[in-house]
């Protein structure tokens, strides 16, 4: 294209030259302009950008329902029904139970008081089984440990590893008496309060078979 501009240049007068250079400014600056420029991002249509904020709200709403929703220690206990807790670690609190009973029997029928005692009665029974295991798995594995460190010690003839292994035997006897002290504390409490609760059952006219106490040796009769 240049090539013929320069020929047509050739031919006019002199005085046409300086317009020729100026149409030639022209086509160059618009041909320059033309051009698409690459470096601008694309932008969104108005439907794409609406779609993506319909989704984040959706999101941001599905994550507000789910977290509304806070496990605490009661959604890890076992039920206990209508009736009061025990207190174990407090004064008896027997007799509060007896008047919670007597007062869902006036509204409730005999099967459905029988029910909620049971239910009730259920949670700590088996609050009292494992303790009554753990004591007993407490002396089990103290007495093993006790016997294998002095076979271990006759056998061995390094006094130094034998005496820190006694010493490491007697911290740990400390630690399972005060264990096993406490978890008969509790066992013996749990006893006392669910025995003193069937009594005043029977004294109510509530004979429920099924209410037996356990013991170390899980002999208990009403």
């Amino acid at each position: 294209m240049l090539r013929v501009i320069g020929e047509v240049m050739d031919r006019l007068p002199w005085k046409h030259l300086y317009i020729c250079i100026l149409l030639l400014i022209a086509i160059t600056a618009s041909s320059g302009q033309s051009q698409p420029n690459c470096a601008e991002p694309p932008q969104p249509s108005p439907e794409t950008a609406e779609s993506l904020g319909a989704v984040a709200q959706r999101t941001k709403t599905q994550s507000s329902s789910h977290a509304k929703k806070i496990i605490t220690d009661d959604d890890l206990e076992p039920s206990f029904g209508p009736l009061p807790r025990l207190r174990v670690n407090e004064a008896e609190n027997g007799e509060q139970v007896i008047a919670a009973i007597a007062a869902y029997k006036q509204a409730h029928s005999a099967v459905e008081t029988e029910t909620a005692v049971r239910t009730w009665f259920t949670a700590y029974d088996k609050e009292l089984e494992d303790r009554i295991k753990r004591s007993i798995e407490i002396k089990a594995v103290r007495n093993a440990n006790v016997n294998n460190a002095a076979a271990l010690c006759d056998d061995s003839q390094d006094y130094e590893q034998c005496w820190k292994r006694r010493r490491a035997e007697e911290q740990g006897a400390r630690y399972d008496l005060a264990e096993l002290a406490n978890n008969n504390q509790q066992i013996v409490r749990l006893q006392h309060s669910l025995m003193n609760i069937r009594n005043r059952l029977l004294q109510m006219g509530f004979r429920y078979d099924w209410f037996k106490v356990r013991t170390t040796n899980n002999i208990d009769r009403l």
